[in-house]
């Protein structure tokens, strides 16, 4: 029998937290269902270098959320447009299938009058386009599958908020497959809703676990326990931008005073080595401004407050410490033709 749990909180460091305690803490002899949703953020793979995966400038201005999962796999956007189910049960043998939680979803919506498929081993799509993209991590004999599922998310925030800078960036990071994606809402009855779909997902899923038992509302000792473990993983820099994979950078730019060309050798978040070249007429030892640099993490309040005790334009002939900065931390903002 599945167990749904309550979850009515759209932060997105805390549901992951959420996920994280339910995967970890809970009764083992069920099985347990959370539809939940987010408020704008992009949720990058456990693998992944999240500077290459997330549009920084656009992110920031938007006030979309950063947070890396657990599990594998690529970068997403979530909203409060897109539904995320997550499903904790006892897995077998160690061993995961992706459709055995696919198959109940594209059933229900298919009954629905949706023509949904499974179209590679962690996708759902409707007519050649991605809607839903799944993710599972195993620990102590209990595995946890979550995904996503696009009913009426802003599509323009998906594009820009998951485009990577085209500027050279190399590591070992996972990178993310860029699909063509759609919303939901289209193929379903007019007047459907996001809580209709809820309420549908919920029955369709029950079905393959013998039924839906009671409802489950976290107590507030319970609440305490996710509170604790978002501050300690989700909510942290370290887990979100620097647990990322070493990665080297390379940036030029021509500004009024000459072309600036920085490279960044970047492990677990902080500049390890940073080497600035140019055309540029500096009066001072570019070897100081980079030595500034190193040690320094590698996001924009750090480079600036490594960078304001120096007169940076006597280092680069003119080029402005916000000029360096920009280059060093920006991402460009134009959309990509697809996204994940």
């Amino acid at each position: 029998m599945l167990i749904p749990i309550e979850n009515l909180h759209t932060e997105p460091a805390f549901n992951l937290a959420l996920e994280e305690y339910v995967h970890g803490y809970f009764p083992t002899e069920h099985d347990y269902l959370v539809l939940w949703q987010n408020e704008p953020a992009v949720i990058v793979g456990r693998f992944q270098n999240t500077l290459e995966e997330v549009n920084q400038e656009y992110v920031d201005s938007h006030g979309v959320r950063v947070v890396r999962r657990r599990s594998g796999g690529g970068a997403v956007y979530h909203d409060l447009g897109n539904l995320n189910f997550t499903l904790v049960v006892q897995s077998e043998g160690g061993r995961s299938s992706f459709q055995r939680f696919l198959d109940p979803i594209a059933a229900t919506l298919r009954r629905l009058g949706v023509p949904a498929e499974t179209t590679s081993r962690n996708d759902l799509s409707v007519e050649g386009r991605k809607f839903s993209g799944n993710a599972q991590f195993i620990q102590g004999g209990r595995l946890m599958h979550h995904g996503t599922i696009l009913f009426d998310a802003n599509l323009e925030n998906v594009q820009r908020a998951l485009h990577v800078d085209p500027e050279k960036v190399e590591s070992h990071g996972v990178k993310s497959v860029r699909s063509r994606v759609t919303n939901l809402r289209p193929y379903l009855p007019q007047g459907f809703t996001l809580g209709d779909l809820r309420l549908a997902l919920l029955a369709g899923i029950a079905q393959e676990y013998g039924g839906v038992g009671r409802t489950i509302q976290l107590d507030e000792g319970q609440l305490a326990k996710v509170h604790r473990l978002r501050e300690q993983r989700y909510a942290r820099w370290e887990w979100n931008y620097g647990d990322s994979p070493r990665f080297t950078l390379q940036r030029r730019r021509r500004f009024g005073p000459g072309t600036v060309d920085v490279r960044l050798d970047v492990a677990s978040g902080r500049i390890q080595t940073c080497r600035i070249y140019g055309d540029f007429f500096g009066q001072r030892d570019i070897g100081e401004l980079e030595a500034a640099l190193g040690g320094c993490r590698h996001r924009r309040d750090d480079v600036d407050a490594a960078l304001r005790r120096l007169p940076v334009e006597e280092y680069l002939g003119g080029v402005t410490s916000e000029d360096l900065i920009a280059l060093i931390c920006a991402r460009t903002a134009a959309p990509p033709q697809q996204a994940s």
